[in-house]
């Protein structure tokens, strides 16, 4: 049975054999994530939305408050991603859009500039897929990447989650559309209809 509104201070599916674990955020993490997506501004904000000009650390400030409040509801799980060697945020990832009828949500994630290539975000998206089928009961993780993000389609591949297709004027970023290449993950416990 889902359990949607999961209230364990971390996920039981750490994996401590890792160099970079995720974990959910706290009110405390506001200026290293600043930090983090500060240094990280120009690659990131290409792809992601929330990454405008005026991005600043009241706007994080707020974005954790969000975050903490979704995951009370159990309408989002918004992870750090944190180099278990220095401590340092290197990225994030999260769980949103969840839908508690089919158990099914999105999977975003994006990491700092100086963690690219470093196997971070394929880390992140294991473990926040286990967390997900493990602890929250969900059956399908989406993981919808622009066409043109090789770097992120590479991610969803590593993290073995299968390409279902390019849909055509998907996702709009910075108020243009563009087609993207639908992932999912499927949890393997879960009952299906075949």
């Amino acid at each position: 049975m889902p359990v949607f509104c999961y209230h364990g201070s971390e996920p039981k599916t750490k994996m401590p054999q890792s160099r970079f674990t995720i974990r959910p955020y706290q009110t405390d993490d506001v200026d290293a994530i600043y930090d983090a997506v500060n240094e990280s501004r120009l690659h990131v904000s290409k792809w992601m939305n929330w990454l405008t000009s005026d991005y600043s650390r009241e706007t994080t400030e707020e974005w954790v408050k969000l975050s903490l409040s979704a995951w009370e509801s159990g309408d989002a799980y918004e992870h750090l991603i944190v180099d278990e060697y220095s401590q340092e945020v290197v990225g994030a990832c999260g769980l949103n859009h969840v839908n508690k009828i089919d158990l099914v949500c999105n999977l975003g994630y994006w990491i700092s500039k100086s963690y690219l290539g470093q196997g971070a975000a394929v880390e992140a998206v294991k473990q926040i897929s286990d967390f997900a089928f493990e602890e929250i009961g969900l059956v399908r993780l989406e993981i919808v990447v622009a066409e043109t993000n090789l770097n992120s389609q590479r991610v969803a591949e590593k993290a073995e989650a299968i390409e279902e297709g390019l849909q055509r004027a998907r996702i709009r970023i910075h108020g243009v559309s563009h087609d993207a290449r639908m992932y999912a993950l499927i949890n393997p416990g879960a009952k299906r209809y075949r």
